[in-house]
């Protein structure tokens, strides 16, 4: 019989991306850690569910108070409940504390503003392959959860039409490439490129009569497309490099289709 865990505490962590359009590189916000334990590691942002509080409401609280910015995009991805990934105790009791992860996208030029908790912040690079060497080893299992959310992130463009969310509110056709062609590290061909998604029925659609601003002062003006939907498709575009991750993914989904967990959401007084 395995070891009992008098409490079972509810958390959230928030990975959060966006694109470095100067570097070409997709980046993750990490914060330096001000409290135990785990002091002056980097970590995830994240924190303790309320008693009362839905997951995606608490991640949203939790992330926009250490970091003080707000992602355009944040969605469930995965949840951890090793019983080792976090020995603190509460109350001199042995804690066992479940984690909800969340993978976000940030697209404001805006920086996030440190708090309390944190004494330091960073934008730092996550490649394709060799992530540690880019990455400084994180608090408690984050490197994991750093690892699965790029792994996923990198899989949902192929189904999902989340390359838009890293984009303004108008963009074009080569600009959603770039995005692809940045998280997936590949080129793409262009003809190729634009066939399959204007022939993706529900995700995008020409903007026939676009702001001014958008408009050259000189040249033949670019065509403009606007979101219409983030829908969940077969596949939009293949990833050349996607098949490891695919594999990986949907083993892990085999095994979570075999477990059942209560997740007991308890309201009590911790240090975050």
């Amino acid at each position: 019989m395995g070891e009992r865990f008098p409490l079972s505490l509810s958390a959230v962590n928030v990975v959060c991306f966006k694109l470095d359009w100067d570097e070409k590189a997709l980046k993750v916000l990490l914060i330096k850690r001000n409290i135990t334990p785990h002091k002056n590691k980097w970590s995830l942002p994240g924190g303790f569910v309320q008693g009362d509080e839905k997951l995606e409401e608490a991640a949203v609280r939790i992330f926009g108070k250490e970091t003080g910015i707000a992602p355009k995009y944040i969605n469930q991805f995965r949840t951890y409940s090793d019983t080792g990934r976090d020995k603190r105790p509460v109350n001199e009791e042995k804690v066992r504390v479940i984690t909800t992860s969340f993978i976000a996208i940030y697209t404001s030029s805006e920086d996030p503003v440190l708090t309390e908790e944190s004494s330091d912040y960073e934008w730092f690079k996550v490649p394709r392959r060799y992530i540690q060497r880019s990455i400084p080893p994180l608090a408690f299992d984050h490197d994991q959860i750093l690892l699965d959310a790029s792994n996923r992130l990198r899989i949902n463009l192929e189904y999902q039409g989340l390359a838009t969310r890293f984009l303004s509110e108008y963009f074009t056709l080569g600009e959603i490439q770039d995005v692809y062609e940045i998280i997936w590290e590949v080129e793409l061909d262009p003809a190729n490129f634009r066939d399959k998604l204007t022939n993706t029925d529900g995700w995008i659609k020409e903007v026939k009569n676009p702001p001014e601003e958008l408009e050259p002062r000189r040249g033949k003006p670019p065509t403009w497309y606007k979101e219409q939907d983030i829908p969940q498709f077969e596949r939009i575009i293949s990833n050349p490099n996607g098949g490891v991750l695919r594999e990986k993914e949907s083993e892990y989904q085999k095994d979570l289709d075999n477990i059942t967990t209560e997740i007991p959401i308890i309201d009590i007084e911790i240090e975050e």
